[in-house]
């Protein structure tokens, strides 16, 4: 008969996730692996449609405020995904609602490839956000786990760098990608992409995570609410800088839907038990701070993704003549996340924001300079300067964020997830509209003054006049349509410097922000300092 006696020295190994075990390398590469992959994914969805909205409105034969749209539905869909996938997480694990989420993008945006039409356009956008917000839980779960233990902290801040480095190369491959297939190379590389994200998460595991029960009937009920509520103020936020805020009363209607559907969230939520979030805990001053900082954040952002990029399409600069300022951007974007490891080891968390919001005031005030002669080739440092801060605020806030919520044994998880991710989704929807309207606003102001410096009657005016109708005398032998050409130009130049002075003004405006934001900042990390001296200094 074989002996089934287990000796002392034979005992089980610990299980994968356990303190005991040790690291495996293979598992840890496949684990980076596939953050990073869903991490890309989850990046390039967001980026490259919103990049090139120009080049897929000319496909889509669709206007300016038609292919806004397609903005719209990703986030309106993204907001409330993030708190379903974590409910869904909790009760069934992150697979089943990753892998439902991926299968339900593919088929949709498969059959939207069959079509050219902007409706099926605007329904796969609104399918990749519901598949993006388990996409970007994943990439930092799968980088936590791809570390030994000891080194969490750096798995996490490189997840987060895996999201965020989307922006500036999508902006970097997205010409080839145009040229390869128009607008359908964009979508081509979503949906393999989102294919892959399929492979791998299946293909690697991850350590299972603790059942509990996450959701109760009263849920049928918040839900819905919450989902509309943020999906129609997304759509005020993101339609009104196109439609003009004054202009569109369905707007109005909107906006008013989605502060009764809100109310009336609060006001079921207030009531329960379980509620979907615990908004006792998020009205806390210091979750109020966290929100409105990483609200202020993005916003002030803004000015690369909006602000730069506006600025140079206004000079005729396109994404082919900015990559390399974007590849720079994104290379200081993950080199940002692996600065703020070692000090945010060092108990430097509050110091990251600091260091953030100073980088950006200064940035921000050396752009505001600009010429119409500016190009990107003089914005490569302060550009790379930009997604440098970003990551230190975004680690920093992290790190703020989960540790609260650690320390308080995860039990509100969900309401903080939904919170952070829901600020950071707002604050860039905010910011670009903020942006976009300020620049309309001063660019009418600005065009003003200096059409009233340059009368008819003026001399000069006049010669300038004569010599741009000058440059069209080979093609235009009429004298006066010639002058009439000469005026077009000059109004052209006008409308152009009116748009860079336009654009000078929101960069001091953010980099006053910035600075503003920094002094409070400033504030908190000094009383934060004298609570941890009077804790560590008072008698036990």
């Amino acid at each position: 008969m074989t002996d089934t006696t287990v000796s002392p020295s034979s005992e089980p190994a610990p299980a994968r996730g356990s303190p005991g075990e040790p690291y495996d390398l293979r598992h840890g590469l496949a684990c980076a692996l596939a953050g990073t992959l869903c991490g890309l994914t989850q990046g390039f969805g967001l980026y490259l449609v919103s990049s090139n909205l120009p080049g897929i409105q000319g496909s889509l034969g669709a206007t300016a405020a038609e292919a806004g749209w397609l903005t719209t539905a990703y986030f309106s869909t993204a907001l409330w995904s993030t708190l379903l996938l974590v409910k869904v997480r909790l009760q069934f694990g992150i697979r089943l609602f990753t892998s439902l989420g991926l299968l339900c993008f593919v088929l949709v945006a498969g059959l939207h490839l069959t079509t050219n039409t902007l409706t099926s356009a605007v329904v796969v956008r609104a399918a990749l956000g519901i598949a993006a917000a388990p996409l970007s839980t994943l990439a930092v779960l799968y980088w936590r786990e791809a570390l030994p233990k000891k080194l969490v902290v750096a798995g996490l801040l490189i997840g987060f760098a895996t999201l965020q480095v989307g922006m500036p190369l999508s902006r970097v491959i997205s010409p080839h990608l145009l040229e390869i297939g128009q607008w359908h190379g964009l979508f081509l590389i979503d949906v393999a992409l989102a294919v892959l994200s399929f492979a791998a998460i299946h293909a690697v595991s991850l350590v299972p995570a603790p059942r509990q029960k996450a959701f109760s009937p009263g849920d049928l009920v918040s839900f819905p609410l919450y989902a509309t509520g943020v999906a129609l103020l997304c759509i005020v936020v993101s339609q009104g800088r196109i439609h003009w805020w004054r202009d569109a009363p369905w707007l109005g209607v909107c906006l008013a839907a989605a502060i009764g559907c809100t109310g009336l969230y609060v006001a079921v939520e207030l009531q329960r038990k379980n509620p979907l979030l615990d908004l006792r805990w998020l009205a806390s001053p210091y979750m109020l701070r966290f929100v409105i900082a990483v609200l202020l954040f993005r916003i002030v952002l803004s000015e690369q993704s909006v602000g730069i990029t506006g600025l140079m399409s206004v000079l005729g600069q396109s994404n082919e003549q900015m990559q390399l300022m974007f590849a720079l951007a994104g290379a200081a974007t993950f080199g940002g996340f692996l600065i703020a490891i070692p000090i945010a080891a060092r108990g430097g968390t509050y110091w990251l924001g600091l260091i953030s919001l100073a980088l950006i005031a200064g940035v921000a005030w050396h752009d505001s300079g600009a010429t119409s002669l500016t190009r990107p080739v003089e914005l490569y440092v302060s550009q790379a300067l930009l997604p440098l801060a970003l990551a230190l605020f975004f680690s920093g806030s992290c790190l703020l964020g989960f540790g609260p919520v650690i320390a308080d044994g995860g039990r509100r998880l969900v309401s903080f997830l939904a919170a952070f991710s829901g600020a950071q989704y707002m604050g860039s929807l905010l910011g670009t509209a903020w942006v976009s309207t300020t620049v309309a606003d001063r660019q009418t102001w600005h065009y003003a003054a200096l059409v009233q410096h340059l009368p008819g009657s003026d001399p000069q005016v006049a010669a300038r006049v004569a010599q741009l109708g000058a440059s069209v005398g080979r093609f235009v032998n009429d004298p006066a349509a010639r002058a009439n050409q000469g005026l077009t130009l000059l109004t052209q130049q006008v409308t152009r410097e009116s748009f860079v002075l336009a654009y000078n003004d929101v960069f001091q405006y953010i980099a006053a922000l910035a600075a503003l934001t920094f002094v409070w900042f400033a504030v908190l990390t000094w009383r934060a300092s004298r609570r941890q001296r009077a804790a560590t200094t008072t008698p036990s």
